[in-house]
């Protein structure tokens, strides 16, 4: 059997990868036989710079024969656009997207756009490395959890697969060298879940339990990345960092024992009403630059209509803290949140820019499926 040509890909922001993709092709890569029968590629778009004609253009010089799409809010219409093109010209291309913006919604992505043949939903690895062997004809699709497919005329939707408990099982795709750090645009993770569970979120509703990857490898990760010098900042993806001030303290250890060449931590997303001396201590060992907090809205009412937590003190107090200590605060509000109206919004602006964080972000509501 001539190999099969899978490509993975993504429109991202300029210069930013997916490390969705990079778990998809490490954990394939895991079955001998997928090793053996795929030529798997991950290739990262710029959704700014690059239209959907030039990407067309591209993967028309050696077409593909399996296309998975890693969708999210800001790409969906691209990825569309892209997938139905493809597969006008190369009617056999197998076409599968996964992601936040389609996994939930995979049975009505496939009423609409006939040119899709299978959706995932939930987390990827399992699912894409068995759907991927259902292609390759060692496998049948019907048996496979977590995935919604066409087949023939009609959709199906198989049972949900639960989250991965073991995260150990998903092989590191920088350790494996399916992904190589670069600065600004590195991102690892600890674990996977949240602890909280406001609505306006997917992670907290669809992956509420935490479940972490284990600890030496997380080390092995950061020593890695830590061991370029030309790398000079890169970031954690973690829900919250500061979750578990233990945690944090573990982690700033890792940090502060391998960083040789003065590498910055920025944009690591946290909850500020966490943040006390000895976690801003914390902090300053593990080389954070920079921090990105709610609270989203300042708004009781709104507050409670998402789910959020909200403490004004606390928060007020902790963006001080931070900042007094060299450490930039990037704090997020959310325009359109259910119960929220102008003069409202206009209350959450005026108090966080009185409270004086570094940046002020101001983000429309995009209501994600299965939230």
């Amino acid at each position: 059997m001539n190999k099969k040509k899978v490509i993975l890909l993504s429109y991202n922001w300029a210069n930013h990868f997916s490390l969705a993709l990079g778990y998809l092709k490490a954990y394939a890569l895991k079955d001998e036989f997928v090793r053996k029968n795929t030529d798997i590629e991950i290739i990262d778009f710029d959704t700014e710079s690059l239209t959907v004609q030039q990407v067309v253009y591209y993967l028309s010089q050696n077409p593909p024969d399996i296309i998975g799409f890693s969708c999210y809010c800001w790409n969906i219409s691209k990825i569309l656009d892209t997938a139905r093109i493809i597969k006008t010209l190369f009617p056999d291309v197998k076409i599968i997207l996964g992601g936040p913006e389609a996994g939930p919604a995979g049975k009505k992505y496939l009423i609409e756009n006939n040119f899709i043949d299978a959706v995932i939903k939930g987390e990827g690895e399992i699912t894409f490395t068995e759907l991927l062997k259902a292609y390759l004809g060692r496998q049948n699709i019907e048996d496979i959890k977590g995935v919604s497919y066409r087949k023939d005329t009609q959709i199906f939707e198989n049972i949900e697969r639960a989250p991965i408990e073991d995260l150990s099982e998903i092989p590191s795709p920088y350790l494996e060298g399916v992904l190589v750090p670069r600065d600004k645009v590195t991102y690892i993770e600890t674990y996977r879940g949240c602890m909280f569970k406001c609505h306006y979120c997917f992670e907290g509703k669809n992956l509420p339990k935490l479940r972490f990857f284990p600890e030496d490898r997380v080390r092995r990760e950061i020593e890695l990345v830590m061991s370029y010098p030309e790398i000079k900042s890169f970031h954690f993806v973690d829900t919250v960092f500061n979750f578990r001030k233990e945690r944090l303290g573990e982690i700033a250890e890792m940090i502060s024992g391998s960083n040789r060449f003065g590498t910055e931590l920025r944009t690591v997303e946290i909850i500020a009403e966490f943040v006390d001396e000895e976690t801003v201590k914390l902090f300053k060992k593990a080389n954070v630059k920079s921090v990105e907090t709610g609270p989203q809205t300042v708004n009781k009412d709104t507050l409670k209509n998402v789910n959020r937590y909200y403490n004004e003190e606390k928060y007020k107090k902790a963006v001080r803290l931070m900042e007094d200590n060299g450490i930039e605060v990037i704090s997020d509000l959310i325009i359109g949140l259910p119960g929220d109206s102008f003069f409202k919004f206009f209350k959450s602006a005026r108090t966080i820019m009185d409270i004086g964080p570094t940046t002020v972000v101001f983000s429309i509501l995009h209501v994600l499926p299965g939230t």
